[in-house]
């Protein structure tokens, strides 16, 4: 369980989400699994690259149709193809310094943090799954507070959602007294839910340089992970 001083930081992380939601982009999680990559919002899905496993894109994609381009998982048994959200509202609004237009335009963002949306197809070129991590490039100050995105997946995943407060591994020490590793799995009908909350120092990270006594930018870990998918039945 999350000490209750962590409330003011994950009231800042999701003060965003209403604003946001408003947006007219069809999110991933509104899609409805099983559709194949032709009938996706391809107006609204741009830039499609094989994905790294929640992190940076790797090899560009002309479409989405190219899929099996990028290598199976071995977790999932899926293709990954990363993309982001067409953002010209969003910089319409930068061009008009509307912070309204801002938030609620702000597309390749989840309640103020920075993310990485990817899909999760099969063999047949359906869409089995999705996931969404926190982009580990934002600056310090917005990243601290990123762990706080699982409890907004949380909400997402259905009923019987079950997790497990993780033990340090060695060198892993807490940020100001509080260490957060939490891995929560549920399946319902077939269907995969995952998320992960991550808030500590890694070894060899810390506030301040224990050798030149300056304080460090960015060395700490705190994330949150949703992965949602289907396992296909059968590979071809």
């Amino acid at each position: 369980m999350w000490p209750s001083s962590l409330a003011l930081a994950l009231a800042g992380c999701l003060a965003s989400t209403g604003a946001w939601a408003q947006s007219q982009v069809t999110r991933i999680w509104d899609l409805t699994l099983g559709i194949p990559v032709a009938q996706l919002p391809l107006g609204d899905y741009v830039d499609p690259a094989c994905g790294t496993d929640g992190g940076p894109p790797a090899r560009v994609l002309k479409g989405f149709d190219e899929f099996a381009q990028c290598p199976v998982e071995a977790g999932t048994g899926l293709h990954e193809v990363w993309f982001r959200y067409d953002d010209e509202m969003e910089y319409i609004g930068r061009a008009r310094r509307s912070e309204i237009l801002i938030r609620q335009y702000q597309a390749n963002s989840l309640a103020g943090q920075p993310i990485i949306t990817s899909l999760l197809i099969d063999d047949q070129g359906r869409v089995q799954g999705y996931r969404i991590v926190n982009d580990p490039r934002a600056d310090s100050r917005t990243r601290i507070n990123a762990f706080g995105l699982a409890e907004l997946f949380k909400g997402m995943a259905p009923a019987g959602l079950k997790c497990t407060d993780l033990p340090p591994a060695p060198g892993e020490r807490p940020i100001e007294d509080w260490f957060i590793k939490e891995n929560c799995e549920v399946e319902v009908n077939g269907q995969t839910t995952r998320v992960e909350a991550r808030r500590y120092y890694k070894p060899g990270q810390f506030a301040v340089d224990p050798n030149e006594n300056r304080p460090t930018e960015n060395l700490f870990e705190s994330s949150a992970r949703l992965e949602v998918f289907r396992r296909p039945t059968a590979r071809q």
